[in-house]
């Protein structure tokens, strides 16, 4: 899939967003770019470890993607990539290809190679938020 069909399928139409490393903290730009989203539409999912128990954007967090009951279309990196190997793991347990997204920050080269030899569309140092404000402002906005 090229770039201009997932930002078509993804970004310019709300889709299910799985957010690894997402934060309650507002000075984090993670919690600027879910309440970004969640307001064009966009169903997302909280996903850090160290804020399990915790709202964000009145969702609860979760330890793991794998606790995600719904299949979700983006799976949306706020990590630095010494800390992906969990959620890269948990990836591959999952039984459909969500789209890697690998926030500016989360770019993670090795890991972009190995998912991409097994199939998995991959977007490296572009900004959801940046690329629906840019690509998507004729889309009801």
């Amino acid at each position: 899939m090229k770039m201009d069909e997932i930002i078509e399928k993804y970004v310019c139409k709300p889709s299910r967003i799985a957010v690894a490393g997402a934060s309650s903290k507002k000075d984090r730009a993670v919690y600027g770019v879910m309440e970004y989203l969640e307001e064009k539409g966009f169903r997302l999912f909280p996903v850090n470890p160290a804020c399990v128990g915790e709202k964000i954007h009145g969702l609860d967090c979760m330890a793991s993607i794998s606790e995600i009951k719904d299949d979700f279309d983006v799976l949306a990196l706020f990590i630095s990539p010494s800390k992906q190997q969990p959620v890269l793991d948990d990836l591959e347990g999952l039984d459909y290809k969500p789209v890697v997204w690998m926030q500016p920050g989360a770019e993670n080269d090795s890991a972009e190679a190995l998912l991409k030899g097994k199939g998995y569309e991959i977007v490296k140092g572009a900004c959801l938020m940046m690329i629906h404000q840019v690509y998507c402002h004729d889309q009801g906005e």
